[in-house]
């Protein structure tokens, strides 16, 4: 028959992608599974629509193949099983989407980030490819948890590059790794515990290169719903220039309404 993820908070979910101010065409892609506490974003890339293709291709893989999981299931998997079929998950969309790039011409060389987010009981396993971000906002504090996959960020752990000169670094979106440009990639995949209230913003570069960390958790401090501080970070990202797709993706986590009742 199968099983739901089991997940001991209540989510509360909201997604936007935009276009933005210069881009023909939207190549960003998320998907909102809440039955299986399951989030997933993506920024393709590629040309004539390419990066379109392997964004929604690679979101559309890991869902299906958490779903599926969870639909053959008898048994609960545990934290760390689920972990490692999370990274399979994004390691075989890489497979997958590489494969249609070496099938199709319209579709050569064409890659994307990819970032998921699953709950399970009190934890969460996130894991990501590329630079698109999880961010965790929890008692006001807004906490990156991904680790770009940028040479930017590598030029700075080498000492190459100041991080706060990383901005005017003309390369700092190339990616050292992506879904779907080689046979094979490594996800980064982590576990963290969750607590009531925290709220997880999962967003592509659109947002990012065009608004600071600081300027997001404030965004976030003073937005009454998900709903609210999502359109809020779209609006601020194309008021900055919306050089770029940009698309987030925001969790809330609440207290089961029979724990309230404890």
């Amino acid at each position: 028959m199968g099983l739901r993820n089991p997940c001991a908070f209540k989510l509360s979910s909201c997604g936007i992608s935009d276009v933005g101010l210069v881009r023909g065409n939207n190549e960003d892609a998320l998907r909102m599974v809440e039955e299986h506490g399951l989030f997933v974003l993506a920024d393709g890339m590629g040309g004539h629509k390419a990066g379109e293709i392997a964004a929604k291709e690679a979101v559309g893989f890991v869902c299906t193949s958490i779903k599926e999981r969870f639909m053959m299931s008898d048994e609960n998997l545990n934290i760390f099983e689920l972990s490692s079929f999370s990274r399979l998950c994004i390691e075989n969309a890489n497979s997958w989407v590489h494969h249609l790039g070496q099938k199709r011409v319209a579709c050569k060389g064409m890659g994307t980030t990819l970032c998921t987010l699953l709950f399970h009981e009190h934890s969460i396993i996130y894991g990501h490819v590329g630079d698109s971000r999880i961010y965790r906002y929890r008692k006001g504090v807004l906490k990156q948890l991904t680790e770009d996959h940028s040479l930017k960020n590598q030029l700075i752990a080498q000492g190459q590059v100041v991080e706060g000169d990383a901005i005017k670094y003309p390369y700092k979106n190339v990616l050292t790794r992506a879904i779907g440009t080689q046979s094979e990639v490594e996800a980064e995949i982590h576990i963290a515990p969750v607590t009531p209230d925290d709220i997880y913003l999962m967003c592509t570069d659109g947002l990012t290169d065009q608004v600071r960390d600081d300027e997001i958790g404030n965004i976030l401090s003073h937005s009454p719903d998900l709903s609210s501080a999502s359109s809020s970070l779209v609006k601020r990202a194309n008021e900055e220039g919306g050089q770029d797709n940009v698309t987030v993706l925001m969790v809330k986590v609440s207290k089961q309404e029979h724990d309230t009742l404890l």
